[in-house]
């Protein structure tokens, strides 16, 4: 795992869980949130795409299944994780281009892309760095690229939010409930995008770089 000033939450917040984490997944809601993501996606063929937090590998196994001719990168901070994405990858004859990296200091040029995905990655990360993060990504799309970012957004009644504790307690979510997550955009470089609720309190932004 890359080193963190900050304590690194896996995809199942503990690095023991990691090898089930592909199991929840098929248990849990991430296939019901993906059925209704997919119909908002338009990727032209041969645009160079970067996932940033790729976990075990499905959003980009997906992407080169429904969207020939790209150009596949994924990178995530845990090497055990990245072990199941390569192996699945590898399974499907599928050419994925899998790197160790943070999120907040991505190993690419500017401009290096025409597409950046995350899903469900930046709530995990202390604010400071969520806004690193973004900066990142939007450092490394091209002029006309963009961004698809898949998270947990705005509460707007208090109530159901304080039903919400145990997850804040256990990761830095608290500042999507509360709707920041727009700002954190701007403050990153983007200047325009688009807000569409998928599943109970997440939603995907289509940010313009």
């Amino acid at each position: 795992m890359s080193k963190t000033t900050y304590q690194y939450k896996f995809a199942l917040l503990f690095d023991r869980l990691t090898p089930l984490y592909d199991l929840f997944r098929v248990l849990g809601i991430r296939n019901r949130l993906q059925q209704r993501l997919w119909p908002q996606v338009t990727i032209t063929s041969g645009s160079r795409v970067l996932d940033v937090g790729c976990g075990t590998g499905d959003d980009l196994i997906y992407l080169a299944s429904h969207y020939p001719g790209l150009f596949l990168t994924g990178v995530d901070g845990d090497q055990k994780v990245l072990a199941i994405a390569k192996n699945k990858a590898k399974n499907r004859n599928i050419k994925i281009n899998f790197q160790v990296s943070l999120a907040e200091s991505l190993p690419f040029k500017k401009h290096s892309f025409d597409v950046v995905w995350s899903s469900l990655m930046v709530h995990h990360l202390p604010t400071k760095y969520k806004l690193l993060a973004l900066k990142e990504m939007h450092r490394v799309l091209k002029p006309d690229g963009q961004l698809y970012l898949v998270d947990f957004d705005l509460i707007k009644n208090r109530i159901i939010r304080n039903f919400y504790w145990l997850q804040t307690l256990l990761e830095p979510v608290g500042d999507h409930f509360a709707g920041k997550l727009p700002e954190y955009l701007r403050q990153a470089g983007f200047k325009r995008w688009t807000r569409t609720p998928l599943l109970f309190h997440v939603s995907l932004f289509k940010a313009l770089n």
